[in-house]
């Protein structure tokens, strides 16, 4: 049987629950279901963001690059094309919540959401260069572990993911699929915010400057060049109502 599911591990080398959440399904045996990629192993083997440059910033990559990660993204590419689903698995350190992001401005039209179960769903257009950003049927789905049980948290990333590859596998949507659609579009760096940084919580509405957006991701990207505080998100309107699939 030819497997139409590919989850990807180790986009970035210093976070383990792709591996972790791979280890519990293949102890489940559903292994049978799906196939498994390491996406960045020189970086997972050094416990490294990233040896030369960002892989979630890479695609489609150039397989003559003299950067390790433009090349590991094009031979990745390759790869992902062949499946019919992606899921690609991250964790964020300072995250309080868990999500799916999409890449792109809109919502690709054989989006499978209705498979996951999450709530809220990021639009995440820029910075350029995921995986998602050039395959449509490829999501992240990304787990906050602040203050959390890392455990509980694995625990709970591997039922999303095995309920997943069970609804694909059975084409069977997941019931009261309402999900809460956001867009991410701007950055609060250091040099504009004064306040507390731990005032901020992620998803809770803030007012700064005479601007309201909500929070996401308080605290995780202070070690950049730019120093973000978080990024800036807006929620949409209208939820979306998950009830095909194509």
């Amino acid at each position: 049987m030819k497997k139409k599911i590919l989850l990807i591990a180790a986009t970035h080398g210093d976070e383990q629950i792709g591996l972790e959440v791979y280890r519990n399904l293949s102890a489940r045996g559903l292994e049978k279901y799906f196939d498994f990629l390491i996406a960045n192993p020189l970086a997972l083997a050094g416990g490294e963001r990233f040896i030369d440059c960002d892989l979630n910033r890479s695609y489609p990559g150039a397989i003559n690059s003299r950067f390790y990660e433009k090349r590991q993204a094009a031979s990745n590419l390759l790869i992902a094309k062949k499946y019919r689903y992606v899921i690609d698995l991250h964790e964020a350190s300072s995250g309080t919540d868990d999500f799916i992001i999409i890449p792109r401005k809109k919502l690709p039209a054989n989006n499978f959401l209705g498979y996951i179960n999450l709530k809220r769903v990021l639009l995440w257009p820029e910075p350029r260069g995921p995986l998602g950003d050039v395959l449509s049927r490829c999501v992240e789905l990304e787990f906050g572990l602040k203050n959390r049980d890392r455990r509980m948290i694995i625990k709970k990333a591997t039922k999303i993911v095995a309920d997943f590859i069970i609804n694909a596998v059975n084409d069977k949507l997941v019931t009261k699929n309402k999900k809460t659609i956001y867009y991410v579009y701007g950055e609060l760096l250091l040099g504009q915010y004064a306040g507390k940084i731990n005032l901020l919580r992620d998803f809770k509405k803030a007012k700064i400057a005479g601007e309201t957006f909500y929070p996401l991701l308080v605290g995780q990207y202070l070690n950049l060049k730019n120093k973000i505080v978080c990024y800036k998100i807006r929620k949409e309107k209208s939820p979306l109502v998950v009830s095909s699939v194509s």
